[in-house]
């Protein structure tokens, strides 16, 4: 097997996706995991994410059995966790605030939800184990890419 060497990603190489609940941009994307930036617009809430062991179909996405980290570089923001879809919508399950400087690791098994809660726009560092293998993960699509 060839040994893989070290190597530089600049933000101007690398695809911004323009998505529902934020921009992303993906710096790192390997067997073992992905790193990349997410900004979000003041008031802005990402879908229902679910790093749950087995997809019950009512997140919005489906990862896997996945590990994921944000570093919150502005802004501010609330983390809802829980099982049922239905109550992070309505924001009545468990919550975090993140502000900037602080890190956050969100184990597998729960369904999230973020919303930037600054005045300022947001912006944070984060990063995702891979699936575990056979996974068949569900992401919708970005609205564009540029």
């Amino acid at each position: 097997m060839k040994k893989e060497i070290p190597k530089v990603t600049r933000l101007s190489d690398v695809e911004t996706e323009i998505c529902e609940d934020g921009i992303e941009t993906k710096f790192i994307s390997t067997d073992a995991w992905d790193i990349g930036l997410y900004f979000m617009e003041p008031g802005m809430t990402t879908i229902v994410f679910s790093t749950e062991d087995t997809d019950d179909g009512t997140a919005d996405e489906w990862y896997g059995h996945a590990y994921e980290f944000y570093y919150i570089l502005k802004g501010e923001f609330v983390v809802w966790y829980g099982s049922s879809t239905a109550d992070l919508r309505r924001r009545k399950a468990e919550s975090i605030v993140l502000k900037e400087g602080d890190a956050v690791s969100y184990p597998p098994n729960w369904k999230y939800v973020v919303q930037c809660t600054s005045k300022i726009p947001g912006a944070f560092l984060w990063g995702k184990t891979a699936p575990l293998k056979g996974a068949k993960t569900r992401i919708i699509p970005p609205r564009r890419t540029i």
